[in-house]
């Protein structure tokens, strides 16, 4: 369901479900949450995701709070459009840094 790949400025987590709800978002809030002490820029590959329930949506929110109380930072990377319009009609596009694709969100991070 998630795979991790880790180098030295960025950690990429690719979602490989089609479905994001709450059981995909505690693996990957457990993935982060190992990952702080050793990384502090995080990017979340959607690409493969086509449906995000409000159980995914609230883990993100949780994971985006985790990540920020750690001075670290998350971006969301490769949302296909109805993924990207369900972020936008409920307004967290405002609270996640959203990018088109994982090169622009690594690249994003490496500049901050």
């Amino acid at each position: 369901m998630l795979t991790v790949e880790e180098n030295q400025e960025v950690c990429i987590l690719t979602i490989e479900a089609l479905r994001f709800d709450s059981a995909v978002g505690t693996l990957i809030r457990n993935a982060v949450m190992s990952r702080l002490d050793t990384s502090s820029r995080f990017v979340l590959d959607m690409s493969k995701v086509k449906l995000v329930d409000s159980g995914g949506l609230g883990s993100l929110v949780v994971i985006l709070k985790n990540v920020a109380g750690n001075q670290a930072e998350l971006c969301l990377a490769g949302m296909q459009k109805p993924v990207r319009l369900m972020f936008e009609l409920s307004r967290m596009d405002r609270q996640f840094n959203l990018f088109d694709d994982v090169a622009s969100a690594c690249e994003a991070l490496k500049k901050a």
